[in-house]
């Protein structure tokens, strides 16, 4: 940017006026989905006929918070991992925490689980479908 100022032929004192306003300009507190589901004044709100979206290998919900501040409404997530369990529950449990007030259900089966019994309670034309498989084995914390 100071660049294209330069090129522009903006004179030093703007272009320090502009590198110190930068510097104190607070960011919106919206731009981190994350860091702020817990302060529910500023969680995304979804109109009734918001898209639907369908999410397999869900994880953590990085997706789905993603798709909130995109205004699509995750309705069922499936995630479980039979050689890890426990981490498996967990993750579910805190996906629940973070997203159940939106109506989306997870689903604590393996996704060829919930393909052997033929996607019973899915809704038949999501707008939106996510599969993105298990990377843990890419991960640095190797879990």
């Amino acid at each position: 940017m100071i660049r294209l100022m330069q090129q522009q032929g903006a004179t030093r004192e703007d272009i320090i006026a502009f590198i110190k306003k930068a510097k104190t300009k607070n960011l919106s507190p919206k731009l981190d989905v994350c860091k702020n589901f817990e302060n529910t004044k500023l969680k995304p709100v979804l109109p009734d006929d918001a898209p639907i979206a369908v999410v397999l290998f869900a994880g953590g919900g990085g997706i789905e918070a993603g798709m909130l501040q995109a205004g699509i409404r995750p309705v069922i997530a499936v995630e479980h991992d039979p050689n890890k369990p426990d981490l498996s529950r967990a993750i579910a449990k805190s996906h629940h925490y973070n997203f159940s007030e939106y109506g989306c259900r997870i689903i604590q089966l393996t996704v060829q689980e919930v393909v052997q019994s033929g996607f019973i309670g899915f809704p038949r034309r999501p707008d939106y479908l996510h599969a993105s498989p298990v990377c843990a084995n890419f991960s640095q914390a190797h879990m």
